[in-house]
Formats: C-alpha cells, structure tokens, sequence
C-alpha cells in the first residue's frame, strides 16, 4: 500500500501568481469597472479606451503567471486564456475609437461576435484544464497510486474539482452561444439568448463557490467571497435584458451597466486582495 504524502499547510496556503501578475489583474478589472461608470452603453470614449486597457491587462496578468499555469493547466489552456482576454478588447476598441459607432448594427453586431469568440475560448481553456486533470488522475490510477494524485506535485495539480471545471466551461460555453445568437441581430431568439447567458454566468459563480475551500486556504475567504458576490453580479447584469430583450426600457439598460461596472469592480478589488496577500507572503 503506498504511503499517504501530507501537503503542508505552507503549500496550501502559498499564492503562485507573482505580485506582478495579481497587480495587472486586479488594475485590469478595475479599469473595466471604472470605465462602465464613465461609458454605460454609451457615452465618452475614455470609458470604452479604458475597457480596452483594462483587458490587455488582464492578458498581461496571465501572460506574466503563464509558466506557472502552463504547468499547472497546460500551455494551449493558459493560451487560449490569454486569446480571449484581448478578444475581450478588441470587442471594445472601435467605441474607444468612436463611441458613436455603439448604436450601430454593424459595430454591435462585431462586438458581439467578439464576445463569443472569447467566451468560448475561455470554455476551451477550463475544458482542456479538465482533460488535463483527468489523465494526470487515471496515470494515477494506473500506477497502483490512487491516494497520491493532488499530494505528490501539489503545485502543478488541477485542484479544482470537475464539478468546477465543468460548471465554469458549460458557463462559458453557454455565454458564447448566446454572443453568436446576439451578433445575428436582434430578433425572436435574443431573449433566449439573454436567458443562455444569464445562466452560463450564474454557472461561473458556482463553479467558484464549489471550489471556494481550497481556494480560501491560497487567496484568503474575503477575496474568494467578493469574486463570488462579483461573478454573482455579473450574472444579474443580463437579467434587465431577459424581460427587456430589445432594450426599448432605458431603465432597463442602465440598470444592466451598472450592475456589470459594480461586478467588474468587484473582481478588480478581489484580485486586488489576494496581491496585497501575495506580498505579504513575499515578505514574510
């Protein structure tokens, strides 16, 4: 019988990110977040400008941790991360350019298909940390070694669990059938695709929460539970449009915005936390 190998509670609680990384991560959602106050939907192109910055960093967060995580989910999952991060603001950079063009069919409908492009490379990156973690357990399996899989190499395990891993891609993947269905026009389907997009990101919540006692060990419970209420928010942000698919209440839009700029806020100050955390470790 193999011999159980404890994790200690140094590894469990150790933050891989390098302040760097959180630091960009946390300014990059930060920037989206201020940037939905300033430009709700329409609007100053500063607001949108800062949309653009806000993702590009996030890409660089990623791209800073990008060993890291390559070893952990594997390099084409943390790549195809990275892909939809600058999907994400190329969606937004022709509003910086001009903000006018956000009430043009066209540009909405550019933007929208820009968003399904990197909800769904966001499901493809969870989906392969998924394949990933499953034969890393069953090369476990085969060696005879079941209870040593998440002990042995505790830093470069996929330690959510495929409840998580599941819940986060179907989200994502549910979002960005609903982007593709927006960005053929508004018509009888967008309400559904309002409802599909509600629902992947009320996915994405759960797939944190599922995952939130490993991850409180690491991040802190504060910031783990501020992502949550974030993610949360930004699921209640497409509510508005499910009763108002074509976006006739102003109301209704308004309230959409700001729900996504205090959501986005919320990750940013998250994030924000597990760094202040991370350099506290650092100098420890």
């Amino acid at each position: 019988m193999a011999t159980a190998v404890v994790v200690s509670d140094a590894d469990r609680t150790t933050i891989h990110a390098s302040f760097l990384s959180l630091t960009c991560g946390a300014l990059g959602m930060l920037g989206v977040g201020v940037g939905t106050f300033i430009s709700p939907g329409s609007g100053s192109w500063l607001g949108w400008a800062l949309h653009v910055a806000g993702w590009i960093l996030v890409s660089v967060a990623i791209v800073a941790h990008i060993e890291h995580l390559s070893n952990r989910l594997g390099r084409v999952a943390v790549v195809c991360g990275i892909l939809a991060a600058v999907a994400q603001g190329l969606a937004d950079l022709p509003f910086a350019i001009n903000s006018d063009w956000v009430s043009d069919s066209g540009w909405l409908a550019y933007y929208n298909a820009m968003w399904a492009v990197a909800w769904l490379l966001a499901a493809a990156s969870i989906a392969l940390a998924a394949v990933r973690k499953e034969k890393r357990m069953e090369a476990h399996l085969a060696s005879g070694r079941p209870g040593m899989y998440a002990a042995e190499d505790f830093a470069t395990t996929v330690h959510a669990s495929f409840l998580s891993l599941v819940a986060g891609a179907i989200g994502f993947l549910l979002a960005g059938i609903a982007s593709l269905i927006l960005a053929a026009g508004v018509g009888p389907a967008s309400r559904l695709a309002w409802i599909l997009v509600t629902i992947g990101s009320g996915l994405l919540a759960v797939a944190i929460a599922s995952h939130i006692q490993h991850l409180s060990h690491s991040m802190g419970r504060p910031a783990v539970v501020v992502g949550i209420v974030a993610l949360i928010l930004g699921a209640l942000n497409f509510l508005p449009a499910v009763f108002d698919p074509t976006g006739a209440g102003a109301f209704a839009a308004q309230l959409s915005w700001l729900l996504w700029a205090v959501a986005s806020t919320a990750g940013g100050i998250s994030i924000g936390l597990v760094a202040i955390r991370r350099r506290g470790q650092a100098g420890s």
